[in-house]
């Protein structure tokens, strides 16, 4: 995927449900990404809350509700990280903030 492609092809897939096979592989894009582009901790990050999200849905049947409990925010805050990138204003606040909600999000699911 030519570079300049990349984040516009990525916002777009965003923009649909997310589910499990949407997060492993956005998580694999992200760890590529994370190998060609300049901003390493910022697709290392996205990385690892695709993979935790979709490592916390394997092996079991979850309802509606709970599915909404642990993906709830969490597309439009990854969006708000790559419109930054595209953007060349990489915020760690952004990041900062994606992070604290997948924490949240999980604290939710398990309860």
């Amino acid at each position: 995927m030519p570079r300049d492609n990349q984040i516009p092809q990525l916002l777009e897939r965003l923009s649909g449900p997310l589910s499990q096979d949407k997060l492993e592989s956005l998580s694999k894009e992200f760890q590529s990404l994370t190998q060609d582009r300049a901003e390493t901790l910022t697709f290392f990050v996205l990385e690892n809350v695709c993979r935790t999200l979709a490592r916390t849905l394997e092996g079991e049947a979850v309802s509606v509700r709970r599915f909404h409990d642990l993906t709830n925010g969490i597309a439009e805050e990854i969006k708000d990280v790559l419109r930054a990138v595209q953007n060349a204003t990489q915020d760690v606040e952004k990041l900062q903030s994606l992070v604290g909600l997948l924490f949240r999000n999980l604290a939710l699911y398990r309860k």
